[in-house]
């Protein structure tokens, strides 16, 4: 019984909708081809120019010398000398430390690492 029920419901509701909504075709068939949007003629070039003319860059006007080195640089960013001589050092104590620890666990001498030497057991007497 419900199934009957539910089935008059779905019929129902598939004859409002092809009623309420037409078709994609018969929109298109009420409109004609002509009165789609078309541009009446060509842009010429110096009307395109015209109208790309205030997309140019602008000029930055937060140029600063930097106070480490005196180089130019953005206002509130670090300045192109000073980082690349900051990453330098910072790689090659990267590198220092690394091939530390790697003579460390390798079991190179202790007066390469410059740590303190073992102290020796007492001897016996």
């Amino acid at each position: 019984m419900a199934s009957l029920a539910l089935h008059q419901t779905r019929s129902f509701i598939s004859t409002f909708r092809s009623w309420a909504l037409p078709g994609l075709q018969s929109l298109l068939e009420l409109l004609p081809p002509i009165v789609l949007a078309v541009p009446k003629s060509k842009i010429s070039h110096s009307r395109k120019s015209m109208r790309s003319a205030n997309k140019g860059l602008k000029d930055k006007r937060n140029i600063v010398n930097c106070p480490a080195c005196g180089e130019p640089k953005l206002a509130h960013h670090a300045c192109k000398a000073c980082y690349s001589a900051i990453m330098k050092r910072f790689r090659m104590e990267t590198k220092r430390l690394a091939t530390e620890t790697t003579k460390r666990m390798s079991g190179g001498s202790w007066s390469e690492v410059k740590a303190p030497p073992m102290i020796e057991s007492p001897k016996d007497s």
